[in-house]
């Protein structure tokens, strides 16, 4: 029964993030076209690398923060609310930005650990490791904390509510879908993300992650409106 109410949320996400994924996928392409062929491109990303490797946590917080909260939560007001922000803006704004922010560092040190584990080869066998360890391993449980966290935020800390947390149907059509629709963009994500050196692998995390986050945020708006 349960699996009979999962699997159309399974097949919803994986074609609502397929357009948006592939649209990711041409960009990644051209990032990676850049970063290999122009000096002036890579030469700007390496002292992406450097400020990252100067200033450590801070900037690895910050740049979530910057991708994942500010930016989208600017479009939002200029594009869906005829730019004017309310009060709801910044508490979005606050509580997306420190979460973020903490899940930046989180990644920072993972990436780092990635490095040691398999090594920082280019070769398409380390690749596929880290991408298997990433997304079969780190994504679920990682999507977890955080869809609890939001679920938390809309119904409140309590009992009944961490019941519902640990519960199978809970995993399965509130997990797995945004689980799905990460891999639609995610798994060709990281494998450019792997690609880079491991002072870079955070900065273009937070690009693909903004791109993500804008097109979530476009779609779940352009709903909104169809709805009203």
């Amino acid at each position: 029964m349960l699996l009979t109410e999962v699997m159309p949320q399974i097949k919803q996400a994986f074609k609502a993030n397929l357009k948006p994924g592939a649209i990711l996928w041409a960009l990644m392409l051209i990032f990676f076209a850049a970063y290999a062929t122009s000096t002036t491109f890579s030469s700007g990303l390496g002292k992406v690398s450097e400020l990252k490797t100067s200033v450590g946590y801070p900037f690895s917080f910050g740049v979530y923060v910057l991708f994942a909260a500010v930016m989208p939560e600017m479009f939002k007001i200029m594009f869906f609310q005829k730019r004017r922000p309310t009060v709801q803006n910044l508490r979005n704004l606050i509580f997306v930005g420190l979460l973020f922010g903490c899940i930046g560092i989180v990644t920072d040190i993972f990436y780092v650990y990635q490095a040691r584990w398999f090594g920082e080869a280019g070769d398409l066998r380390t690749l596929l490791l880290k991408a298997f360890v990433d997304q079969a391993l780190y994504s679920p449980v990682a999507n977890f904390i955080l869809v609890s966290i939001f679920f938390m935020r809309e119904n409140g800390i309590r009992r009944e509510v961490a019941r519902k947390l640990v519960s199978p149907r809970f995993v399965f059509t509130k997990v797995l879908p945004v689980v799905v629709a990460g891999w639609c963009i995610w798994i060709p994500g990281v494998m450019l993300v792997y690609s880079m050196p491991t002072a870079l692998q955070l900065p273009v995390a937070s690009l693909i992650l903004c791109f993500w986050v804008l097109i979530f945020t476009f779609v779940t708006a352009s709903r909104t409106e169809l709805i009203k």
